[in-house]
């Protein structure tokens, strides 16, 4: 019997753990059968991934407008935990900051100089356009409303039955037996997901280093040292909990994220980025409900929907279950209205900022300039930021400030996401064991390596994110429904 329990405790860790150890013996065959089970998702449920994206927007709309967004997350009398200011810097920390560093220059060039099929001529004023909002579309309302529907159905039913913040907990009907295979599933696909936005950062330090350093100065090797440092730092975050850990370093975050857009937006075309935020926010706005509704023609154009909208919304997808439990974790005693506003359109205005200004000045700096940046794709993107510095003075000292930033962006993903895992295996509490959060730290860290170890490198990380997505898609969907329920009846028993 105790054999038994002792197994039953530790399956998750057990299982997660050998297959940390199959992608660092057998990297490559692993990364085929992840490949292999992304893109039959992507072929088959390409209309489901559109539409829990953009169902997840109108749900939010509807909670936060409706009179039930006066209810409070942990009852009337509950009170912040967090300042605003925190709140929103860990957040956003967690839920994309790194993303932001890697993609802010590259995307909108990407899809300027390369459009998506059957769209504008490269480099017009129209491919500009269709470039700001597609990026607007990956990265905006519909990914951060994602994030609040999962956050807001975990943490509402989470504090309303006094219970740790697991993404069972819409479904207490459910035998227990049930409710801990729901977050298993979730466990690893979180675990998908986390390591999917690792490898992307490894490979984006990798090119910094290259680019900082002279070529040559990148590769695996390089990767894995960084990846084993990274380890290090944040297992010091993760021993020292939410206080003395993330909130710190989140704040940082938060402060070097602003010093080095200011930069940008100084050093660059000033009155250009201004204009390239109000042309953003516009074309974003204009296209807004036919992207939304869409999916282009089956062929060359409905392939690139899937390689890039849809495995950013499934992305997105596979990260709920860490950024929404960490997110419902830090945001008791806030009200539904406030906290779709915190969690949706404050973190989406703020992307807007960020890629209307490093995007518009990679674009300025292509066309205007005619110095061709080298970044045309995927393959490339990791290294876009870095490039762009060089056309800045203080050339060195602002990719070392990149550099610094996606490191310690890292740090808080890797950090909240060790937490979120520890909090889901041991089923215990919202402040999980210490050792809990060291174990699934490593294991984050060995299943990176075995991913940027294989020949496909950034594809794998991709199809990571997009098999980690899997069971949540549908999963998404049972939450909203049981934790729209309590809340419309919490609020019709508040009447």
């Amino acid at each position: 019997m105790f054999i038994s329990n002792r197994v039953k405790t530790y399956f998750p860790h057990l299982l997660i753990a050998a297959l940390a150890a199959v992608s660092i013996l057998l990297p490559g065959r692993t990364t085929e059968i992840i490949q292999g089970f992304s893109q039959w998702f992507l072929r088959n449920f390409d209309g489901l991934t559109l539409g829990i994206a953009t169902g997840s927007v109108l749900i939010c709309v509807i909670a936060a407008a409706g009179p039930w967004g006066r209810l409070r997350l942990g009852g009337a009398d509950a009170k912040p935990e967090f300042s605003t200011i925190s709140w929103l810097a860990m957040l956003f920390a967690a839920g994309m900051g790194a993303g932001l560093v890697v993609w802010g220059a590259a995307e909108p060039l990407i899809f300027t100089v390369v459009p998506p099929p059957g769209q504008a001529s490269p480099e017009t004023a129209a491919a500009i356009a269709d470039a700001y909002a597609l990026t607007m579309f990956h990265w905006a309302f519909h990914a951060w409303a994602i994030y609040g529907i999962s956050a807001l159905s975990i943490g509402y039913m989470a504090y309303a039955n006094n219970t740790a913040p697991l993404p069972s907990v819409p479904f207490q009907a459910l035998p227990l037996p049930l409710r801990r295979l729901i977050d298993w599933a979730s466990l690893f696909a979180v675990t998908f997901g986390i390591v999917a936005s690792l490898g992307q950062g490894a490979i984006n330090m990798g090119a910094g280093i290259d680019r900082i350093f002279g070529p040559g100065s990148d590769g695996i090797g390089t990767q894995v040292l960084l990846l084993l440092c990274l380890l290090a730092v944040y297992m010091v975050s993760a021993w020292n909990g939410l206080k003395g850990g993330i909130e710190p370093l989140s704040n940082f975050n938060m402060v070097l994220a602003l010093c080095l857009m200011v930069f940008v937006l100084v050093a660059g075309p000033t009155l250009q980025l201004f204009g390239d935020m109000a042309a953003m926010g516009t074309a974003y706005l204009g296209q807004f409900m036919q992207l939304s509704a869409e999916l282009r023609p089956e062929g060359e154009a409905r392939d690139w929907t899937r390689a890039w909208s849809l495995t950013y919304f499934l992305w997105w997808i596979a990260w709920t279950p860490f950024v929404g439990v960490f997110i419902a974790r830090i945001s008791r005693g806030r009200t539904i209205r406030a906290f779709l506003i915190g969690v949706v359109f404050i973190p989406s205005v703020l992307t807007l900022f960020w890629f209307a200004i490093f995007g518009g000045a990679a674009i300025d700096v292509q066309l205007t300039d005619n110095v061709d940046l080298g970044i045309s794709d995927f393959s490339t993107a990791p290294s876009a930021t870095y490039v762009l510095m060089e056309q800045f003075p203080l050339t060195v000292l602002m990719q070392i400030a990149t550099f610094l930033l996606m490191f310690t962006f890292l740090v808080t993903s890797a950090d909240s996401g060790s937490y979120v895992m520890a909090v889901f295996s041991s089923q215990r509490s919202a402040r999980p064991p210490r050792g809990e959060r060291i174990f699934w730290g490593v294991i984050l860290a060995a299943l990176t390596i075995g991913a940027i170890a294989s020949a496909e490198g950034q594809n794998a990380t991709r199809a990571l994110a997009v098999v980690g997505a899997i069971p949540l898609a549908f999963l998404i969907i049972a939450q909203i429904f049981f934790a729209g329920l309590r809340i419309v009846q919490d609020w019709r028993a508040s009447r």
